[in-house]
């Protein structure tokens, strides 16, 4: 039986390639593995956080500080932080990446996560934060350029990431 290699792995890989040395989290379905992975690596600082706003605050210290920063967390936790960004990141031109599961998407079947699929992109939009999309693991690259960005222009970026690109089907065995 042959698997995919595992996302949380080379996502985590990328982060470290990119610099990235703290990462602030809340729990997530879709984001378990991955929280795992920077939970257990000894390389990286793992911040467990009760609020995603909090994690804007922690990350605009990491820099501070000289230190790369990432938040882990669902698009509800992108919305919901929407005051942070603009007041403290965006104002103060903190840059750090954020990585978000993009649920309410058109591979989310659940419907009380659609409306995050809605309002997401337009909120981010709005605020003016560059954001990608990536929709599976073939395009991973894009989290150590979405960092780099991210650094140089002084400002957070965003990456939306679909469930295939986090919770890839296993090939079955023939």
């Amino acid at each position: 039986m042959s698997l995919v290699q595992e996302p949380a792995v080379e996502i985590l890989a990328s982060l470290k390639r990119a610099g990235i040395t703290l990462v602030a989290s809340l729990p997530d379905q879709w984001l378990g593995e991955l929280i795992k992975r920077c939970d257990g690596d000894p390389e990286i600082t793992h911040v467990k956080l009760a609020r995603e706003d909090d994690g804007v605050g922690v990350c605009a210290g990491a820099f501070l500080g000289g230190r790369k920063a990432a938040l882990i967390c669902q698009s509800a936790g992108v919305l919901l932080s929407v005051n942070a960004l603009a007041g403290m990141a965006l104002h103060h031109q903190i840059p750090f990446l954020i990585l978000a599961a993009h649920r309410g998407s058109f591979d989310d079947g659940y419907y009380y996560q659609q409306y995050k699929g809605r309002t997401t992109v337009p909120v981010l939009e709005a605020l003016g934060l560059p954001y990608y999309t990536i929709d599976g693991p073939e395009q991973f690259a894009v989290i150590e350029k979405a960092a780099q960005q991210s650094f140089l222009t002084r400002l957070p970026v965003v990456l939306l990431l679909r469930r295939r690109a986090l919770l890839p089907e296993r090939e079955k065995s023939k």
